[in-house]
């Protein structure tokens, strides 16, 4: 490697580049690394924003106190319409106490890939809206 930077860059110089990616290479390559996949991560990554489409009443198929009480919240696998079942985490003690034999859940789909997301929500906004 001293020989090539020699002669791009002369003797003198050669060595003090060599001894300067002998010392500090490793970690101005890592630093340089860093920065780039971070940099790609925020440029190619998706802004996240998504669209309120329907609250739903679904029938709760389970539904577990977290650390056996409901003020840490709850986990709850409901049935979406379409026949599947999904589990939904709730930590919120005044939104979990409502998970019964059925639950409202809000279901929110993204604006750029259109994966639906689901969350429980106060009855109310169920009852509303039927």
């Amino acid at each position: 490697m001293l020989t090539i930077l020699s002669k791009i860059f002369g003797p003198h110089r050669a060595v003090s580049i060599y001894a300067f990616l002998k010392t500090w290479g490793l970690l101005v390559v890592a630093v340089i690394g860093t920065i780039s996949i971070a940099t790609a991560l925020l440029v190619l990554n998706d802004d996240g924003t998504h669209e309120h489409e329907a609250y739903l009443t679904l029938p709760v198929l389970s539904a577990t106190p977290v650390n056996g009480d409901l003020k840490f919240g709850v986990i709850a696998s409901v049935q979406l319409p379409d026949g599947s079942a999904i589990s939904i985490n709730e930590p919120k003690e005044h939104i979990a106490r409502t998970v019964g034999t059925t639950a409202c859940v809000e279901k929110r789909v993204f604006v750029e890939s259109g994966e639906p997301r689901y969350r429980f929500k106060q009855p109310s906004l169920c009852e509303a809206n039927q």
